[in-house]
């Protein structure tokens, strides 16, 4: 349900590291998608899960994309172990 919002905000992520050298406005989306991105967290994990903490502490785009491949690379892992085992 999520997966496909978890996707768009990893690659706009992406997006504000690529420009964050060059252009001082990509900053500015950092917040809003920060904040989508703890909402998103809050329904799938709860506000104390590892996850969220992590995003709502942080301050840096890289960190928030880390949790968000990390969390990709563990979903994909779970649906191929339910794959193999039915």
């Amino acid at each position: 349900m999520f997966q496909k919002d978890l996707k768009r905000l990893s690659t706009e992520i992406k997006q504000i590291l690529l420009h964050e050298v060059h252009c001082s406005g990509e900053e500015s989306k950092f917040p809003a998608i920060k904040k989508e991105v703890l909402t998103i967290l809050n329904a799938l994990f709860g506000e104390t899960s590892r996850e969220f903490r992590v995003v709502q502490l942080t301050s840096s785009p890289a960190t928030v994309g880390k949790v968000l491949k990390h969390i990709a690379n563990r979903d994909h892992l779970t649906r191929d172990c339910l794959v193999i085992n039915h």
